[in-house]
């Protein structure tokens, strides 16, 4: 049946008129490989807190996930259990358990934020509309390409909002629009509504940290569709939502512009190695560098150089100095350097047992971090960090690099055998039309 068409709906903001003309472009970046590495990535670390969460110990945010949403019956599939639910129910869970352990892809710009975020609530509504892979592979590509770019300018620490549960609406809704081929009109007026309540107030990173650090991007994402579902179903946006006084780029985001140029940014979301967040990537490799030469036991202390925004990012000159738990440690410096040094390692299930280590804590209170002019200089193309151990007898070793090592097929192959449940079979956890990529690794 033909959809009316209201003539008198507003015109959509210039900003999102400028991004819903470029998204063709943006899906001609697509690149196949690069796009499936980032979904078994994502696929990973969700079924890896999930198996986390069904391992004993305290009650975490995913068993809440769990009693909250409703499974058996639905379009989209449960990750963890092969499960149907909802496509609100399936976001949420698969997204809050991609992000839970802080393992994801990263981005860094002004902003630096993780682009999977939005991965899962679009893998869901590709299966709720009967969409295929090639299809779900442009979305992504336009997801992330917004999003990052948006990253590169977007001031948003600075006015009191988080970095990327502020931007994955945007990002999402552009992928979503997309996804389910909403013309440049309706797709600009579902970025407006995207961004009507897109900003999350930073307070979701400050202090002890709760549920939400897991849940508000997801939530984000899941913000996305919505919008765009309306916009599908004929609602319209307010106009000028990014521009004037009272709009986006005013009130929380800074000045914002959109472009096809300056290549794909997908490709350039950095895979982490370890579960931790990626300024402390680096620093886990400098341990493990120190730990060669020396031993924990020797160390009296450990002061650790690093660029500006890495170090308020991490909390600043004397991070690790407060009680922490599960939610702060894999954003503090001190905890992975002590595990490298005592432990030797650092993978996603030690942290109960590290938590209670008192010689892992004491060699955390012994870690600072300071400003390295160097390093502010270089971010964010690189990201420097110097590590300097003062040991018991008066003599110092330092280690340094420009940056972490990337992911390489090995490292890969090894996230891979930590995160996936010992006996599933390594292919994708959802079931699409077409031809699907080859699973990596």
């Amino acid at each position: 049946m033909a959809r009316h068409v209201d003539q008198n709906a507003a015109a959509a903001s210039d900003l999102a008129a400028g991004i819903a003309a470029v998204l063709p472009a943006l899906a001609r970046l697509a690149d196949r490989d690069a796009v499936a590495l980032r979904l078994a990535d994502t696929a990973a670390c969700a079924l890896g807190a999930e198996h986390l969460a069904d391992s004993g110990g305290e009650e975490g945010t995913i068993a809440r996930i769990r009693r909250y949403g409703t499974w058996g019956q639905g379009p989209c599939t449960v990750w963890a259990d092969g499960s149907r639910a909802s496509l609100d129910d399936a976001s949420l869970r698969n997204g809050v358990a991609a992000r839970y352990l802080d393992y994801n892809d990263t981005y860094v710009g002004r902003a630096v934020t993780h682009p999977s975020d939005l991965i899962p609530a679009l893998v869901a509504f590709a299966e709720a509309r009967g969409i295929g892979w090639d299809r779900l592979i442009g979305a992504i590509t336009v997801a992330y390409e917004v999003m990052c770019r948006f990253a590169e300018q977007a001031q948003l620490a600075g006015r009191g909002f988080d970095g990327s549960s502020s931007l994955t609406p945007l990002g999402a809704a552009a992928g979503a629009a997309w996804l389910i081929g909403l013309d440049e009109k309706r797709s600009a007026e579902a970025l407006c509504i995207a961004a009507l309540d897109a900003g999350t107030l930073r307070a979701v990173r400050q202090g002890r940290l709760s549920d939400w650090k897991a849940i508000a991007s997801a939530r984000g994402a899941m913000k996305a569709v919505f919008a765009v579902r309306m916009v599908d179903a004929g609602c319209h946006s307010p106009e000028k939502v990014f521009e004037g006084k009272e709009g986006f780029c005013e009130r929380i985001a800074g000045p914002l512009s959109i472009d096809a140029g300056g290549g794909a940014r997908l490709p350039r979301t950095l895979l982490k190695k370890y579960p931790v967040q990626i300024f402390i990537q680096g620093l886990i490799e400098l341990a493990q560098q120190l730990g060669a030469g020396v031993s924990a036991a020797q160390i009296a202390s450990i002061k650790v150089g690093m660029s500006k925004q890495a170090v308020e990012m991490l909390g600043g000159a004397n991070a690790g100095k407060a009680r922490i738990n599960h939610e702060t440690a894999d954003h503090t410096p001190g905890f992975a350097i002590g595990a490298v040094l005592l432990k030797g390692r650092m993978s996603h299930d030690d942290y109960a047992a590290l938590l209670k280590d008192e010689g892992v804590l004491a060699l955390m209170a012994s870690v600072s971090m300071e400003e390295d002019a160097e390093a502010t200089r270089a971010y964010p193309r690189e990201f420097h960090a110097k590590m300097t151990a003062t040991l018991k007898d008066g003599k110092a070793m330092v280690v340094s690099q420009r940056g972490p090592a990337p992911m390489d097929a090995a490292s890969f192959a090894r996230k891979l055998d930590e995160l996936w449940p010992a006996g599933r079979p390594r292919t994708w956890p959802w079931q699409l039309a077409g031809e699907a990529p080859r699973f990596p690794g």
